[in-house]
């Protein structure tokens, strides 16, 4: 009667082990599906007593546990910008039921936005993410931050695209970096005004705008900006090469604008309108900066033309100069709200201007200790900052961060699962990221079907991050994680169940046999 008991343990076991391969086969081709495996223990030990001691006899085996494998698929690309696979084994992404509320965790990223705008799973659940802090992107841009990673606001909410429009956004800094010739020759016309020399020349006369602003610039280049209703304006860069000495060689720069759009009281109908910063390079003698100061006009100012009226300019949190620019509004409005950008030339100071910078740029006056605006031990350099090789002056880089205003074409994903909306403008816009989950014992997730988990004591506490971040890994985009189904490895699981099947199936006709006999027998 053992035997007969313990083939069936057998049978009953081994039909599941079978159902377990079964249902891994079936979802070979099914994306984010994560493998099951079966796991046996046997069952108590009948114990005899014998001369040599205690002498035990197994009752069978039984299904110990049906646990999950969470390797990571293989990855499928795919023509639908919103698919998203996790990189690696850990983490999930999360859903929520919008009807109940309840949240599911899935491997299986085949997302799209539904008619309302919202990022949903095949099930129509809602994927989970964190809103883009848009002004903490802005702010650390205009102050020349690095952002450790995409600053977020509030807590995780339902992916919604309702931004389908973006209003124009003026522009908070600009970044200018050039090579500028050192072999030009001096542009100084006036031995006691050596580095302002441009500004000196710079000459706007109302009746004749289409004359030259500047006379002696010895070199110049330009970038787009915008105002704070999304227009367009065009910003001079000009340099003139001041004087070389004691190893060094110094430039008189100046930031410019078109002096007819020029909305500022102070400089209307005067020959400066336009002007926004002056200031002056020193370059070492291999080529690389070393120093700069910058000047903006004085709140307090009556003459524009005065070096006097020009003062030290204010800097960034990251130390970069900041001018002022009023522009004239495109609807003849009258002066917008100034817009403050800072200037990025590729030397900066967190610690700010140092003891020696002057206070005006009269000031400066033909001492060349007077164009160290920075403490030379406080000094950042940037890897592409202004040069002063001995080839033609040209403009490496230019760029600022204002825009006008723009329409949504796509949207995209990125490693760090950023939903980034690419607008008509050019502009590519951080919208939401996507938040991922993973669990202290992801075995102890409920299989809900339709590729959904849902959490349970067992499964332990709720761990949530950025892709790329912590424990998660990164996500790709346009991409779908297959099954981690091996079909060879199932296929052995299945003969290797069978052949037990099999086998306990011979106990249980053999421990048949031995009854039949036992009851001819007694007969």
């Amino acid at each position: 009667m053992g035997a007969l008991w313990t083939g069936v343990t057998g049978l009953t076991t081994y039909s599941r082990s079978i159902s377990v391969t079964s249902n891994n086969l079936a979802n070979v081709n099914t994306i984010g599906y994560r493998r099951s495996y079966a796991l046996f223990e046997d069952l108590m030990s009948q114990t005899a007593t014998s001369s040599s001691g205690n002498s035990q006899v197994g009752l069978g085996v039984q299904l110990s546990n049906i646990l999950n494998s969470y390797q990571v698929g293989g990855m499928e690309a795919t023509t639908t910008s919103t698919n998203m696979a996790i990189q690696g084994d850990r983490g999930f992404f999360q859903v929520r039921d919008s009807g109940s509320g309840n949240l599911y965790y899935t491997r299986a990223g085949a997302f799209q936005f539904d008619s309302s705008g919202y990022l949903v799973d095949t099930n129509g659940f809602r994927v989970q993410g964190w809103a883009v802090d848009q002004d903490a992107v802005a702010a650390a841009e205009a102050s020349g931050a690095t952002l450790s990673s995409t600053p977020t606001t509030g807590g995780v909410t339902d992916i919604l695209l309702n931004q389908l429009r973006i209003d124009g956004r003026a522009t908070s800094s600009i970044s200018v970096i050039s090579n500028l010739d050192s072999t030009t020759e001096s542009r100084v016309n006036d031995p006691d005004n050596p580095f302002f020399t441009m500004f000196e020349s710079y000459n706007y006369d109302s009746t004749d705008p289409d004359a030259s602003l500047v006379s002696n610039a010895s070199y110049q280049t330009s970038l787009t900006v915008y105002d704070s209703e999304g227009q367009q304006h065009e910003l001079t860069v000009s340099y003139s090469k001041a004087l070389g000495e004691d190893g060094k060689e110094y430039w008189e720069y100046m930031v410019s604008m078109d002096p007819e759009e020029d909305g500022r009281a102070i400089t209307a109908g005067t020959s400066k309108a336009g002007v926004l910063m002056i200031g002056t390079l020193t370059f070492n003698d291999d080529g690389t900066m070393d120093n700069m100061t910058a000047f903006t006009l004085s709140d307090e100012a009556s003459n524009a033309s005065s070096l006097n009226s020009w003062v030290a300019a204010d800097l960034t949190a990251g130390g970069l100069p900041e001018f002022s620019a009023t522009f004239l509004s495109a609807s003849g409005g009258g002066a917008l709200e100034p817009v403050t950008m800072s200037t990025n030339l590729g030397i900066s100071s967190a610690n700010g201007w140092g003891s020696s910078m002057p206070a005006t740029a009269a000031d400066v006056g033909t001492a060349t200790s007077n164009t160290l605006g920075f403490n030379t031990s406080d000094v950042t350099l940037a890897y592409n900052a202004t040069t002063n090789y001995a080839t033609t002056s040209y403009t490496q880089t230019t760029s600022q961060n204002g825009y006008a205003e723009g329409y949504l074409l796509d949207v995209s994903v990125d490693a760090e699962g950023v939903v980034i909306g690419n607008f008509s403008n050019g502009e590519e816009v951080g919208l939401y990221v996507v938040a991922l989950a993973d669990f202290v014992n992801p075995d102890g997730l409920r299989r809900e079907g339709n590729n959904l988990f849902s959490s349970t004591t067992e499964a332990g506490n709720k761990i949530e991050g950025v892709a790329g971040t912590g424990i998660f890994d990164e996500i790709a985009g346009s991409t779908l994680e297959s099954s981690n189904v091996d079909m060879a490895t199932e296929m052995v699981m299945l003969i290797t169940g069978q052949r037990a099947l099999q086998s306990n199936t011979k106990v249980v006709t053999t421990a048949d046999e031995m009854m039949k006999k036992a009851l001819e027998i007694k007969h």
